[in-house]
């Protein structure tokens, strides 16, 4: 194997973990420590709309944070997109678990 498909997989491995990971995360503290909510922040903070799984009905919520930091991406500067990005998931995630 050569130098450039040892780079393909080690990314794909990274990718794959990094996109999984934050769905296992959620998924066993939900299970363990239900409804924390510096627990949720956290893992929004983190993991922003993935972060979402900690919560149970996370689908719909999930989408839309996703459809938001996309949108402020699309029509934000940069800099505003990051802090829309940053911001908004731990705000829905606050929002879910104080009601």
């Amino acid at each position: 194997m050569d130098q450039s498909t040892v780079n393909i997989i080690l990314t794909a491995i990274i990718i794959l973990g990094a996109t999984i990971l934050p769905f296992i995360l959620g998924t066993k503290l939900r299970r363990s420590k239900p409804n924390v909510l510096w627990i949720g922040l956290l893992l929004c903070f983190i993991f922003g709309p993935a972060g979402q799984v900690y919560v149970a009905g996370w689908i719909p919520w999930f989408l839309i944070v996703l459809g938001v930091c996309v949108g402020a991406q699309q029509l934000l500067s940069p800099q505003m997109a990051m802090v829309a990005m940053v911001v908004v998931s731990p705000l829905v995630m606050f929002f879910r678990i104080k009601r």
